[in-house]
């Protein structure tokens, strides 16, 4: 006979709205973690507009900032957000980090003309593994454009921002 297993409730894995998180139940990701954050478009690549783009970019930088997270990096795709972070023993959880992101860049996209959702529900986060350094995660991350053929170089790709040495 085998043993009962431990049943998660679904409002455990909530993070906002009808939303299901991918976050494990017993963590609110606002240790000394780093994490590496997808964040994917809800359709198209909205993000080929120049002036969204810039504006997505700001905001990863203005949110780190605000809630007191170390940003190691990041990568802006037509598509979709690569972050690499650390709540750094701010106490603030990565969903309030996602919320306040995703909920003020939303509100710019329609306020601009643009359909919403900007956003899919939730996000895809991995806590970097001990074998996983923040050197070798980003340059996975900033190599994003260079693998999916639209430059040669990482330098060449505009939204892209690192913040430690690769």
């Amino acid at each position: 006979m085998q043993p009962p297993r431990n049943r998660i409730n679904p409002q455990d894995l909530t993070t906002y709205g009808r939303s299901r998180a991918v976050r494990l139940p017993d963590c609110t990701y606002a240790a000394d973690e780093i994490i590496h954050v997808t964040i994917c478009a809800n359709a198209g690549e909205p993000f080929a507009d120049r002036q969204l783009a810039e504006l997505v970019s700001e905001s990863v930088g203005f949110y780190c900032r605000k809630l007191k997270y170390r940003l190691f990096g990041y990568c802006l795709m037509p598509d979709h957000l690569h972050v690499l972070l650390s709540p750094m023993g701010s106490g603030t959880p990565l969903g309030k980090w996602l919320l306040a992101f995703k909920n003020y860049t939303s509100r710019k996209f329609a306020n601009a003309g643009g359909t919403p959702p900007l956003w899919q529900r939730s996000a895809y986060d991995h806590v970097c593994r001990n074998d996983e350094t923040p050197e070798t995660v980003l340059a996975y991350i900033i190599n994003n454009p260079v693998r999916a053929g639209l430059v040669q170089s990482w330098h060449d790709w505009p939204l892209s921002c690192v913040f430690i040495e690769v």
